[in-house]
């Protein structure tokens, strides 16, 4: 059975008082600097000239030259990769450095995006993205990185290493619009989801959603755990995303062809990331109880019911 989302009414409080908008980007931040003229190591410029080709077109990155001129880049020390194993590479916002490990290609884009999205709001609160963090709160982590590797994904084609994460942030995105979800990454606008999600949930749900997405990160090498928490994270979505369909069926945005597109985009993503290069976990997966009773609400009986309810209580 599928459980409900759940949050402690403490941490939601202090979270709904503490999320708040930032300050907005109201020009587009254009690309200036000359990256041949950067101190930057020379065999790490044709990345960083790749990175600014590709998404300058799609992000208004905040302030992206200030962090170009005092962006550095590193080999990770031997000392580093023990204390830091897992990780191919990293970024350190306190000095915008880059360590990057052997395997350039998979990692650097990765941490090209955390450095163009790093926000500082004060000396105690920083924001990379999505991800609230001060001394106090470390708030949609999660949801950061998996939307970080599904950009990776999609602009360079590098390996997605935060599976489930990236399949949950691709969720998201279907409900919130590419678009708009690529421009809150790059104005650090988490707010704004919560926002969007709680015009079609309550607002506990909401963030008891962006929250429960960072216990992926406890379950991280426990597959069976994680795939119960993608269940639950998943079916929220879902019942999101028939309500995003039925407030615009009944505005007559939306035709019954309309409906069943978008039913069929969704199941058709539902999947996507979360088993990659795994074929068998996935194929059992498919077989679920749970992916069945997900998936279910994503059909013209569900819908018509939710919709009935909605007349229901107007």
């Amino acid at each position: 059975m599928i459980n409900n989302l759940k949050i402690n009414k403490i941490k939601f409080k202090y979270l709904l008082k503490n999320i708040k908008p930032v300050e907005e980007i109201e020009d587009k931040q254009e690309i200036t600097v000359d990256i041949d003229k950067l101190t930057i190591d020379e065999k790490y410029k044709p990345y960083v000239k790749e990175f600014v080709k590709k998404t300058s077109a799609n992000f208004n990155f905040r302030n992206p030259n200030e962090k170009l001129e005092t962006l550095t880049i590193k080999q990770k020390t031997i000392l580093q990769t023990l204390l830091f194993p897992t990780s191919e590479a990293y970024y350190n916002d306190l000095n915008n450095k880059i360590y990057v490990g052997k395997n350039i290609d998979d990692s650097i884009y990765h941490e090209l995006f955390h450095a163009f999205t790093i926000y500082k709001k004060n000396i105690l609160s920083t924001v990379s993205g999505f991800n609230y963090t001060n001394i106090h709160t470390d708030i949609a982590r999660r949801l950061n990185e998996g939307y970080t590797d599904l950009l990776v994904n999609r602009y360079f084609d590098s390996v997605v290493s935060y599976m489930i994460e990236a399949n949950i942030a691709r969720k998201t995105e279907l409900i919130l619009g590419e678009k708009n979800m690529q421009n809150l990454y790059a104005s650090n606008n988490l707010y704004a989801i919560i926002k969007s999600l709680s015009k079609f949930s309550s607002e506990e749900e909401a963030i008891a959603f962006i929250s429960s997405v960072d216990k992926l990160g406890i379950y991280r090498n426990n597959i069976k755990k994680s795939i119960q928490f993608m269940n639950i994270l998943s079916n929220y979505l879902v019942d999101v995303y028939v309500n995003v369909l039925v407030e615009f069926y009944s505005r007559g945005k939306f035709d019954k062809e309309d409906i069943n597109i978008f039913f069929s985009i969704f199941k058709e993503e539902f999947t996507n990331y979360a088993f990659y290069n795994d074929d068998y976990i996935e194929k059992e997966y498919l077989r679920s109880s749970d992916y069945l009773d997900i998936t279910s609400k994503l059909s013209n009986d569900h819908f018509r019911e939710q919709l009935r309810k909605k007349v229901l209580t107007k």
